[in-house]
């Protein structure tokens, strides 16, 4: 993780000899404190080179942590084998997302179990607001062997609000990408693409009482090369500066990227570009006041930077 303070840039890193290496520590706004995972599972506060606070959790080796902007840590814990799907570079999967404070002291605020034999499909939830109602929902892929992957969200004290429908068997799995409003009147949506690698579907999901109705999809895409934990090469923004977001991802073979952008009755695509090679890295945005770039980097070693229409 790098972070920019003033024209200063630097490397955000936890303790080498016990943080998790397949993740990386987060800060906790402006306190000077950072949150990271150690080995173990324990989530652990350090600030000024020294511990400040420590809870087991039994984190996921390699969550990703989200912060609010009341310096609360979501994340996934309790891992298992017991969907071995391996689409994130191991066969751990969570059963559990544990929502903490870490202000004015480290505690568990709710713990939400994932019931049956299914487990928690990636590395972080969404944490947004789906319906509206001023409040965060928790939003995560749910796996198992008989249905595959299904979008679940959970309110913030732990009950489940709403389901999207099931891939329909295992080894089917669906990458949440963000919740905004993709919609032609602002209507908040949830966009993921389903199937990465067997025709990539690109779909828009709106919440309707307690289910997560489709309303529009395109084939053709993918935003993840599946067997790691590069799950950023699809991002969600404004680029062209029009006060609609757009989804950028990339085709199947990772060698032309585009913009999506949805329509009353559809999604079509608002531009297309080459990217010389093979996409191999996470996809950034960098808003500059010239305008916006993405960047990302290809498998040989080469960095595609673009200035956005």
């Amino acid at each position: 993780m790098l972070t920019v303070s003033g024209d200063q840039a630097y490397l955000v890193s936890g303790p080498s000899n016990s943080a998790s290496e397949i993740t990386h520590p987060v800060p906790l706004g402006d306190s000077g404190k950072h949150a990271f995972i150690e080995i173990a599972g324990d989530l652990v506060l350090w600030q000024n080179g020294s511990e400040t606070g420590r809870l087991a959790v039994d984190a996921l080796p390699d969550a990703r942590l989200i912060v609010d902007d009341q310096q609360r840590v979501l994340l996934l814990t309790k891992p298992s084998m017991r969907y071995p799907h391996d689409i994130a570079g191991d066969q751990l999967e969570a059963t559990e997302t544990t929502l903490l404070e870490t202000v004015p002291s480290l505690r568990v605020v709710i713990s939400i179990a994932i019931p049956g034999q299914r487990v928690v499909e990636g590395v972080s939830p969404i944490w947004a607001d789906l319906n509206g109602d001023g409040q965060r929902e928790v939003i995560v892929t749910q796996s198992d062997a008989e249905q595959g992957a299904q979008a679940v969200v959970y309110s913030k004290s732990g009950e489940q609000l709403a389901a999207g429908p099931a891939a329909g068997r295992s080894n089917r799995w669906r990458h949440q990408l963000a919740v905004a409003p993709f919609g032609s009147n602002g209507e908040i949506e949830l966009a993921e693409v389903l199937t990465l690698r067997i025709g990539g579907i690109a779909g828009l999901y709106r919440l309707n009482g307690d289910s997560l109705d489709l309303v529009v999809q395109r084939d053709g895409v993918t935003s993840h090369p599946l067997g790691t934990r590069n799950l950023d090469m699809g991002l969600v923004g404004d680029l062209d500066g029009d006060g609609q977001p757009e989804l950028v991802v990339f085709n199947q073979p990772f060698a032309e990227l585009m913009a999506l952008r949805r329509t009353i009755d559809g999604i079509e695509k608002a531009w297309e570009t080459p990217v010389g090679g093979k996409a191999a890295t996470n996809l950034a945005a960098v808003d500059q006041p010239a305008g916006s770039r993405l960047v990302v980097g290809r498998e040989d070693g080469v960095l595609r930077i673009w200035l956005t229409p």
